[in-house]
């Protein structure tokens, strides 16, 4: 009979252990073991004492009574305690915010080269070999319709500062003209002769004043 009692307690424990796992042991677990070693500890003394005739209890079979009571009684009243008293483990959880993803990369701004053309000394006509330059400026203005353009007219060293000024500026004009026919808007195009200002060669030399006398496409931010 102990022994199918204390199968029963153990398959108990079990079963009641298996539904209170999330909790935390504490006070009411401690509570229940003092309870159940003396609840059980007292039965299992009674029931030892209380043996079938002609058979008398032994003081060895009342300290085993006792002694299985309170151990089953201390570990089912600590599981019964600890589930109606403890309370349940609260597990947090912390969630932290995932990096936001990096800025995109700024798009570079594509740079537009375009050539200039150079003038005979004293002429603001164009070149033939200006002609193909020119076409592949107006190709790409267009291809950009959003770029406006300086037109800067130069010349070399030779005659007075105001003479090159109105040379510089009809060599500007000249160009811009030829853009226009070449289906780039006037309003993008804006001309001004700067007469013998910013020489890109010496003067000093026939090639020099060459290069010198000069219309320089400038792309305006």
């Amino acid at each position: 009979m102990a022994r199918r009692f204390i199968a029963g307690l153990l398959l108990a424990t079990f079963v009641t252990g298996c539904g209170c796992a999330r909790k935390e042991w504490g006070n009411g677990a401690i509570g229940g073991a003092i309870v159940g070693a003396a609840a059980l500890g007292t039965a299992g003394g009674a029931i030892a004492n209380n043996v079938n005739p002609p058979f008398k209890a032994q003081d060895s079979d009342r300290g085993a009574g006792i002694g299985i009571g309170i151990a089953t009684g201390a570990i089912l009243g600590a599981l019964i305690g600890h589930c109606l008293f403890d309370s349940e483990t609260v597990v947090q959880t912390v969630t932290t915010a995932p990096p936001p993803p990096p800025p995109p990369a700024p798009v570079a701004k594509k740079k537009l080269v375009l050539r200039g053309v150079n003038f005979d000394f004293d002429k603001a006509t164009l070149q033939p070999a200006g002609v193909p330059i020119l076409q592949e400026a107006a190709k790409i203005l267009n291809d950009n319709p959003g770029v406006s353009v300086e037109v800067q007219g130069y010349t070399d060293s030779i005659g007075t500062d105001a003479y090159n000024l109105r040379l510089s500026q009809r060599r500007a004009n000249t160009v811009k003209n030829f853009l226009v026919k070449q289906g780039v808007s006037s309003s993008r195009l804006t001309t001004k002769g700067y007469g013998e200002s910013n020489p890109v060669a010496s003067n000093e030399t026939a090639e020099g004043r060459a290069q010198n006398r000069r219309v320089e496409l400038v792309p305006q931010p």
